[in-house]
């Protein structure tokens, strides 16, 4: 199972890259080329995207499978 960063409420995905994190409006995007293998590792990168964010307010972490 993987993980895709969601943030809210610009409802924009997370696509990481070695030196970036870039944003996508595509969940299908995100799932190809965004994903993570482990939940702390996506929240961790969402962190370091911006420390101020709050989970549940600024970004949700989803299920690759759901939606």
């Amino acid at each position: 199972m993987g993980y895709i960063v969601k943030l809210i409420p610009e409802e924009l995905y997370f696509i990481p890259n070695d030196c970036e994190i870039g944003i996508t409006e595509s969940r299908e995007k995100a799932i190809v080329e965004g994903l993570f293998h482990d939940y702390a590792e996506a929240h961790a990168k969402a962190k370091l995207f911006r420390k101020d964010m709050i989970y549940g307010v600024d970004y949700l972490i989803e299920s690759a499978q759901s939606g």
